[in-house]
Formats: C-alpha cells, structure tokens, sequence
C-alpha cells in the first residue's frame, strides 16, 4: 500500500522506510560513525554551521516579510517543488514524524530525507531525539523536505530550463508559505549537510511562523519554569540554561492568558517545543553544565543498554576526520587513527574538526530527573544574553517597556561560528530570533510592548526584564579588535588550554590569544541570573549615561551580601578605559542602536505603534566625562 505524504506525492512501501528506531541507526550508519570509549556516536559533516544566508520564502499574495528574510519566485519555486517532490518519489527515502510542542500547542510534523548518500540519515537520528514522538492519527502541519545529495544531470537540466541560475552545488532552503492560511507549511533544502540547517532550524521557522500567526509570543530561548533566556547563537543561551532546573532549551512559544472583562495581558504560559537540547560543546570540560548531558551515555541502564548521545564535529582522542567517498557520495567522517585507540571527546581542541562550533544532542531529562513534556511553565523572568566585549554592565534591570522592546529588537553579539556565512568575531545586531522569523518583526515587537505595558516591568515587579552580558569586560577596543596582554618582549600571551595543558587553538588550528579584559565566567552569570529571577537584589544604582529606565546592581551588595567576590575589581569598565573612551562607547551604542531600530521597522504594520521604541535612545543625553569618574569612584571604587 502506497505511502501518501501530501497531495499527490506518494512513496511505494518498498522505497520508504518509516519512523526508524535507534537500533536501526546504529545499524544503518556504521560507516560513518564513531562510538568514544564514553560511548557517544560522534559523526563529521562537511558543513560547520546553518546558512540563514541561502534561505528564501515563497509567500502569499500580500503577505509582508521582514527585514532580512529575501522572498523567491513564487512561479519558479512552486515549479521547483514539483521537480525535487518527482525525484524523491525515485529515490530510497526516510518518513519520519513527530510532534514540536508540548501538551497546550502541538505541531505535527512529516520528514521526508533522501538516503541515496546513506551518511544523510544522520540528520534524522539526531531529529528523532529532538522533536515529540508521533501520535497515531495526528494531524500534519508542517512538511519538511531534505535531499543532501547533488541531483542528478537530468533533474538539473530540468530545473535550470525555467531557473537559469540554479547552482546544483550551493546550499539552498527554500520555505513555501502559499497555503498558511490553510495551516499548511513546507520546506525544502538542498545539499544541507548540517542538522541544525536542514532539520532543526526549519522545522522551527514553520512551527513559530504557526505560533505567531495564532497570536503567541516567539522565543529563541533557554527557559526553566519561570524565566526564558533568549539571544542570538552563542550567546550562552544553553549555558546559562541547563542544570536541574532546566526545562526548555532554544525553542519556546508564549501563550498569553487574558484578564476579564478589560482584555489586559496578565500571564505568560511558556510552551517548550523540543525534547531535547542541540548544544555546543565549545570549551566544555567536567565542570561545564552541560557536562552532564555529553557524558551521560556512560550510564548503564537496568537493561544493560546506555541512552543515546549523539555528536559531530567534535575533536577526539585516536581519531581524525576525512573525507571519504561511501556508497559512491564523498561524505566527512571520523576514522580511527592506526595503532590507536578511539579515546574520549576533546571540546577543547579544535584541529581536527577544524571548527569550533561542535555539537552534541541530549535529552532533557538527562539534566533535569523531574522533567516531564507538559508541565505548568509560567513566565515571570525575561533576560536577554549579550555577548560584548567592551563596557557592557553584566547584568541590568530595564523597566521601561519601549527600551524593552528597543533591546529586544537589537540584540548585539559577536557572531561565533555557529552561523555559517559569517566571519567569527563580526559584531553584529540583529532582532533577537530574525533568521527564524518569516513575517515583519513589528508583529511580535508590538505584542511585547502591549505585554510589558500591561504586565509593567521591574526588579520586583511581576515581571522582569533583565540583560547579561556573557562575554567579556575591556577586551576590545572601539575598533572591535581585541587588546592583547604581552610578556616582558612585548609579543602577545598564548591561551593555554587548561584541560592539556597545551596552546588553546582555534577552528583554524591558529594560537588564541590572552587579552587585557575581565573574562565573564559562566559561575559569574549564573549567580547574578539567580539573584535577579528570584528577586534577591535589593538595591538597584540608575545607569549613568541610560538612567532610571536601566537599572545596574549595586556592586557593594553583591560582594558584602551575596558573595560575588571582587567584583568591584574584575568589572569596573574604567579599569579597562578613559572615562572618555566609556562614553564614545555610549554614544556609539546610542547611534547604532537608533539607526538600526529605525531601518528595522521602516514601512512595517504598526510601524506608528513602535514611535516610543524608535525614539527611546534620542532621550538619553550624555554626561561629562567627570560624572562617569564620579559614578564608578563612588560604586565601584578608585582604579
């Protein structure tokens, strides 16, 4: 009996092999995997990370994208559908189902993958880890289509007839938006030979684009039970995140709860999509958060088998990682160096996958033994992870709903090599989840602002709305490059890498440097995380140049009440500059900030609505330079 997948594309019962279990995987994949002597299923992909830079959308009449997202032909598009919907009814096919979102918003989903190169299947071992198991008869919302090989001649042909400037070669995702009004949605990617750019990033997009439509709040964010953090990749989402309390981890939606009769905003129900997290293994070692879900495949379980961890392009003890052709498809895979063993996993180096955007996927109940899909999740603790390198405070308390939203829709980081497409150490802005959004950001950006107006935010309000900053005080100068330390000859210091005691080097197998700045430990921000979400901070000191509306702690209670040692020391930022350099920092933010926002929604529904948010930083008027000596003296204490 014939498969049936969506309107007319059927799969013969012999060419599709259905919702495979783990040990078909194991089975399945064993040329192209490792298994370490922890027992985790290590994999090599040629690709380091997701491209949002070749994905499109084709869109229904009048319907608006946002900044950044590129519509496509909708005739060549839909014409392009139908050529790789033809192939894959010819090629030896993975289906795979599931379900993206717990109990209060479910999304079924459908996979449809091409194993012609068998290496592809990885992609859904990983998705089956991630995504809810299926339920017998749900319905199907979203269609995902994945085909990493190259086509063949013929098919190409045909393609570049109607579409002359298709590359068979270039990565390519491509979402169909036509039928949304039917809660239909599909996407299709070509010679993707990533997870996270061929199963976990475009289910997302789909199943978030559902959400908003329905009217719930998107977040690109870590959550427990009371508080999302969100940010772009990076930023240390996951990190802050995991442990016991963990419940979410990069996916959530925001269904809002009304009071009667007046309609205002008065909860959040947080509504986790994943059942497990895709985290970076960067720098982890056994005192990481993380660490816990890397290694909890050397478990036993009652009947003798270990859960499933699995990994990619993570350097490892006896192993390298080569480019090999399986099965007539030239794939990138770990093999076992002759005369050694296979060891365990190194996140610390980086010469042999030669990037250091690593990943391994666990469950969450890996972390977290009370974890269950469903439980109440209500929201009382926004917080939005930063990754600056300069003056930026390590945590701040904003309770002026429009700067709110300005941050939210500016969120700034330096690009890491999570995103491919980018050179790492870039700083970037960027509204906090744009290449997962398919609409105008004003749509979610006016929400927000109803919900921190109607909620009101504060330090012991209910509801917070809180910056961290996870990356560094006084390490770059104004040009964004970084401020060496140098020995006694004057030649800048070598990172050591604590775990081998060797030269800490990056993707590119180059030395890392040691810089001037304050490195901002995870420890750092997990306490001040803490003390923030559950109210502990009692006095809270007006930015110097962004006032009342941002909100510091006072440095003085975090050592003497809560522990936080030096911290005085470590992150006054004119340790690291002038008091004039701080303020060239300030305006500088101010200016970007401003002419970002304003680029951002220009032309956008309810652009007018957004006037507060637009306007927020031409309010803030800079100080002297002795008004910022004064305020750090006076909290921070002489340099």
């Amino acid at each position: 009996m014939p498969v049936h997948i969506e309107d007319e594309l059927f799969f013969d019962d012999k060419d599709v092999i259905r919702n495979p279990d783990d040990a078909w995987f194991v089975e399945y994949l064993k040329p192209y995997y490792v298994k370490t002597i922890d027992g985790q299923y290590l994999f090599g992909n040629t690709q380091a990370g997701r491209r949002p830079d070749r994905a499109f959308y084709i869109i229904p009449e009048g319907y608006k994208l946002g900044k950044g997202q590129r519509s496509f032909d909708r005739d060549i598009g839909l014409r392009l559908y139908d050529v790789v919907l033809r192939y894959l009814k010819t090629a030896k096919v993975i289906v795979q189902d599931g379900i993206q979102g717990e109990a209060a918003y479910k999304t079924g989903l459908r996979i449809i993958l091409s194993v012609e190169n068998p290496h592809t299947a990885y992609i859904t071992w990983f998705g089956r880890l991630m995504v809810y198991p299926p339920e017998e008869d749900m319905d199907i919302h979203c269609w995902n289509y994945i085909v990493q090989e190259r086509l063949p001649e013929t098919v190409i042909k045909e393609i570049q007839s109607f579409w002359p400037d298709f590359d068979p070669d270039e990565p390519l995702t491509l979402y169909d938006l036509t039928r949304m009004d039917q809660d239909h949605r599909r996407v299709m990617s070509l010679r993707v030979d990533y997870f996270g750019g061929a199963f976990k990033k475009p289910n997302l997009t789909m199943v978030w684009n559902r959400g908003e439509a329905d009217g719930l709040i998107s977040y690109h964010a870590g959550c427990t039970k009371n508080r999302v953090l969100k940010g772009l990749s990076g930023t240390g989402k996951t990190t802050l995140t995991v442990g016991p309390l963990l419940q979410q981890d990069d996916a959530i939606l925001g269904l809002l709860e009304y009071t009667k009769p007046n309609r205002q905003i008065d909860k959040i129900h947080l509504i986790g999509l994943e059942a497990a997290s895709y985290a970076k293994s960067e720098g982890l070692d056994s005192a990481s958060p993380e660490w816990a879900g890397l290694m909890k495949s050397r478990e036993v379980q009652p009947d003798e088998s270990h859960p499933v961890v699995l990994a990619q392009n993570i350097d490892c003890e006896g192993i390298e990682y080569r480019m090999e052709k399986i099965a007539g498809h030239t794939v990138k895979v770990p093999k076992k160096l002759p005369g050694e063993q296979v060891g365990h996993l190194q996140p610390t180096r980086y010469e042999k996958s030669g990037t250091t955007n690593g990943r391994f996927v666990f469950r969450f109940y890996d972390l977290n033994p009370n974890w269950t899909p469903g439980s109440p999740k209500q929201l009382r603790t926004v917080m939005l992870s930063f990754r600056r390198f300069d003056i930026f405070p390590l945590v701040s308390c904003i309770t002026d709903p429009a700067m709110a939203v300005a941050l939210d829709s500016a969120c700034e980081s330096v690009i890491t090599s999570a995103v491919g497409g980018k050179i790492p150490g870039t700083r970037v802005r960027s509204y906090a989840a744009t290449d997962f959004m398919a609409r105008e950001q004003s749509h979610q950006a006016i929400k927000k602002l109803q919900m921190y107006t109607e909620m009101g935010l504060g330090p012991q309000a209910k509801l917070i709305f809180a910056i961290v900053n996870s990356g560094y005080v006084g390490e770059f100068n104004f040009e964004g490059k970084q401020r060496p330390l140098l020995d006694e000859n004057g030649e800048p210091v070598t990172k050591i890498d604590k775990v081998t005691g060797k030269p800490y080097l990056n993707g590119q197998g180059k030395p890392v440097y040691l810089g001037l700045g304050e490195k901002i430990k995870v420890e750092d921000t997990k306490r001040l995380v803490d003390l923030v979400e559950n109210r502990k901070i009692q006095k809270w000191l007006n930015h110097p140049v962004f006032g009342k509306a941002y909100l510091i702690p006072d440095p003085q209670e975090l050592e003497d009440i809560h522990g936080v040692l030096r911290y005085r020391e470590r992150f006054n930022p004119l340790r690291f500059y002038s008091s004039e350099e701080y303020l060239q920092f300030c305006q500088r933010d101010i200016e970007e900030r401003t002419a970002y926002l304003k680029d951002l929604f220009k032309g956008q529904a309810g652009e007018n609505q957004l006037h507060e948010v637009l306007s927020v930083w031409k309010k803030c008027t800079l100080p002297q330079p002795e008004e910022i000596q004064h305020f750090y003296d006076q909290h921070f204490g002489p340099v």
